[in-house]
């Protein structure tokens, strides 16, 4: 039941947007890729070994988190055999090697044990942080990436490939969306206002595939 009027609810407002638009705002995304380090692109030698971690959804990794189906969806088509997951990632006996979470921010110990206990070249590091987790006063690591008050929807993807073998980051870049609940410019008074439209934008979920797409184009 009250998925039928979650439904009914969704409908019921794009049929007012459709039929009364000059009451509904729609608000323009805006995304920002920032590349951190980008000294070359993905190595597409035949013989190495990628392993795509879990993406990350908070500050530290968590064993709830889960794969990206952009970032599955790339590697195997442009890397097809050469990309394991932590799952399909066995010694000869079918034990997984890396029962362990990997965090984003790989630690010194962690990059040490994957060096002596595996044959990995590089390994895919992805994460999304909301807005909301962005804004954390708590969390001063992000102050670079804070969200103005008046946000209606953002998340922040980062996105990185460590290289084992050299010890040291491949790439690494990351994607700020936002859309803001900005006033508009009125002419006649020469300043901002507020409208009585309603805001619509689309979801953080929308917000995140543009990102992912956008870091995805920017490294192939």
């Amino acid at each position: 039941m009250k998925k039928i009027i979650i439904l009914a609810c969704i409908l019921l407002f794009s049929s007012c947007s459709i039929l009364f638009p000059r009451q509904f705002d729609r608000k323009p995304a805006n995304f920002m890729v920032e590349d951190l380090w980008f000294t070359s692109k993905l190595d597409d030698n035949k013989d190495v070994k990628y392993l795509l971690n879990p993406t990350q959804l908070n500050y530290f990794a968590e064993s709830k988190d889960s794969y990206h189906p952009q970032l599955v969806e790339f590697f195997s088509e442009e890397f097809k055999n050469n990309t394991y997951s932590k799952e399909n990632y066995k010694n000869a006996d079918g034990k997984i090697i890396i029962p362990f979470t990997l965090d984003y921010d790989l630690s010194k110990e962690y990059i040490e044990n994957l060096q002596k206990t595996t044959d990995l070249d590089y390994i895919i590091l992805s994460k999304i942080l909301s807005a909301a987790q962005i804004n954390n006063p708590n969390v001063s690591q992000y102050k670079h990436f804070i969200y103005r008050s008046n946000v209606l929807a953002g998340s922040v993807v980062f996105f990185k490939v460590y290289d084992l073998k050299n010890n040291t980051i491949a790439l690494e870049l990351n994607c700020k969306s936002s859309v803001y609940d900005d006033p508009d410019f009125n002419f006649d008074t020469n300043q901002y206002e507020d409208n009585i439209r309603i805001a619509t934008y689309k979801s953080e979920s929308q917000l995140i595939k543009k990102c992912f797409k956008r870091i995805l184009r920017r490294i192939k």
